[in-house]
């Protein structure tokens, strides 16, 4: 939930508050721009998330069941949770980013980003409660996809990003 509400804000809150333009100025590609913009919300999502992890896995371990405590601790589910959080995050980041960048309006665009965002979750919502029966193969295969989704994301909204049209408000 960090990245729906930090990715959208980006672009389109620093737009609002003319802070913006002075980086677009800058001879930095939009490219270098758009991974600046990621990292500044993927560093406090994945700090936040592994911490509140980290919480319930000590909470688990002084006060779970031990039947709870093997559960938890298995091995694929901290994998798993080491492995797509990040991988989510940058769904949700790129998504955010995306209609940031289109956006005139920061309360409409962290809505329909968190929107965006949910489609991945989901999925994982899904396989979190047995729905759909969570193999190695099956989350090496969506880890794979997501990765690509991520860079794809990353080189989508780095071609539509307009720099003319943030600056000036037209397009270019």
């Amino acid at each position: 939930m960090v990245p729906s509400a930090l990715a959208p804000y980006s672009v389109v809150g620093e737009h609002e508050q003319g802070t913006l333009e002075p980086v677009l100025i800058t001879p930095v590609r939009r490219e270098e721009f758009l991974v600046g913009k990621a990292l500044a919300v993927l560093v406090p999502t994945l700090l936040i998330a592994y911490l509140v992890f980290g919480i319930f896995l000590g909470v688990a371990a002084i006060f779970a069941h031990p039947g709870v405590i093997s559960a938890v601790f298995e091995g694929s589910h901290v994998l798993v949770q080491l492995l797509f959080t990040p991988l989510v995050a940058g769904w949700s980041i790129w998504v955010g980013i995306a209609i940031s960048a289109r956006s005139a309006d920061v309360r409409a665009a962290q809505q329909v980003g968190f929107f965006a965002s949910l489609p991945p979750l989901g999925i994982v919502a899904l396989m979190s409660f047995n729905v759909i029966t969570p193999t190695l193969a099956l989350a090496l295969g969506l880890a794979g996809g997501l990765l690509i989704v991520d860079v794809l994301g990353w080189r989508a909204v780095a071609a539509m990003f307009d720099r003319e049209r943030l600056i000036t408000g037209t397009r270019s």
